[in-house]
């Protein structure tokens, strides 16, 4: 979340507080619409007491997929409760599910509520289309399930993009992506599936465990290809991730005129720490620097390893005033975690910013490895922006061949 936004006491940015507010209320009138259930039959008390710990458990199996998205197999006995169950039953048993969650995560409770709301008025959203929409027929059954399946991804992911973008800034790109709408549209149709086998007999329902076993295996796939993108050794995103996010926010920055940096940092001397300590404690060296950019980069940054002792962080949104805030905590954070480790251990950060329409990545790395090369030849544990001058250039080859030399 972006430091530099005014938040509420909870945490929030307050567009973001205000549109939580909004959902919460939203979704408890839906559910005061729907009202208490003239009569609960046994079969639906049977119903809820097999589909909350099913919820509950299911949803503690999320994968994750994509920053900021997450899949969750629970979404196909949630909505087969939506179907089965009576609304208010229904909103208390997909409720639940988040108890676990929360103790488990102990997240901010402020996400804890809202995640709930999202899952919980999409579903009632759906139960009231498809009460709308069916009449008895196998035919209208179907077109009714269908139908409450749109509604529930348009409100959900409409939801969770417009909260993602007002707390976090969070492009809706990033939120909604055509794989993972199609991963959750087949889960929620495996839950209308249960839903319809349900009114037959309550055993058909056995018939779609495997499927969904089946599915959670399947939602692994996604986390393979993320980790595909990941630099083993540290943790962080590799060149080939950071090139690509670098040409997108750059088009991004050009296209809305707005703010763009990157930060070169170079490891000081992490040969002598290989040839004096080791490289075990090279190593360390490395991961150290890594969990400093993890923990004082937003969620929206890209923190990536460019390779040796090189990495760089692109920081979206931010000019260059931001951009040297960012890289002195950086910097002295780094250097505090060397010591704390009893490793001799400062970065040489170089700061670039878009300064002109039609800057190209290739552009904006060579100004920030400049601005690297100017703070360690100052003296390194030290931040500076590129030169003025093209002479630096020349005088950098200069200095990297009377190293090799030596």
């Amino acid at each position: 979340m972006d430091a530099s936004s005014k938040h509420t006491s909870g945490g929030l940015s307050a567009a973001a507080a205000a549109f939580e507010f909004a959902l919460v209320w939203a979704t408890g009138f839906g559910v005061a619409a729907f009202g208490l259930p003239a009569h609960v039959t046994q079969d639906d008390w049977i119903a809820f007491a097999v589909l909350v710990p099913l919820i509950a458990v299911t949803h503690l199996l999320a994968r994750e997929r994509e920053k900021y998205q997450g899949s969750h197999l629970s979404l196909a006995p949630m909505f087969a409760a939506a179907l089965m169950l009576p609304p208010a039953l229904a909103a208390t048993a997909i409720a639940i599910a988040f108890v676990p969650e929360w103790i488990r995560t102990r997240v901010s409770w402020y996400i804890a509520v809202f995640n709930a709301a999202n899952f919980v008025g999409p579903a009632l959203a759906a139960r009231a289309v498809f009460d709308a929409l069916e009449s008895g027929g196998r035919g209208s059954w179907t077109l009714a399930a269908l139908a409450a399946i749109g509604t529930f991804l348009v409100l959900q992911y409409g939801v969770l993009a417009t909260m993602l973008r007002l707390a976090r800034r969070v492009p809706v790109r990033d939120t909604i992506r055509i794989d993972c709408v199609l991963i959750d549209a087949g889960l929620l149709s495996l839950g209308a599936l249960a839903a319809a086998l349900a009114e037959e007999h309550w055993s058909l329902v056995l018939l779609l465990l495997l499927p969904l076993a089946l599915d959670y295996r399947a939602l692994a796939i996604p986390s393979l290809v993320e980790a595909s993108r990941i630099e083993p050794k540290t943790g962080l995103f590799n060149v080939r991730h950071l090139t690509g996010a670098l040409e997108q926010e750059l088009r991004r920055a050009e296209r809305f005129g707005r703010p763009l940096s990157l930060l070169m940092i170079d490891v000081d001397h992490l040969r002598r720490i290989n040839n004096s300590l080791g490289h075990v404690a090279g190593d360390q060296a490395l991961r150290l620097v890594s969990m400093s950019l993890r923990s004082l980069t937003r969620d929206y940054d890209v923190a990536a390893r460019f390779g040796g002792d090189e990495f760089c962080v692109l920081l979206p949104e931010t000019d260059a005033a931001g951009a040297l805030r960012v890289a002195d905590r950086i910097r002295e954070d780094v250097e505090r975690s060397g010591q704390g480790a009893g490793i001799q251990l400062t970065v040489s950060i170089g700061v670039a910013s878009v300064a002109r329409a039609g800057t190209t990545a290739d552009e904006l790395v060579a100004l920030a490895d400049r601005a690297a090369y100017r703070a360690k030849s100052g003296g390194r544990n030290a931040v500076a922006m590129p030169p003025d001058g093209p002479v630096e250039a020349a005088e950098r080859a200069l200095a990297e061949a009377a190293e090799t030399d030596v």
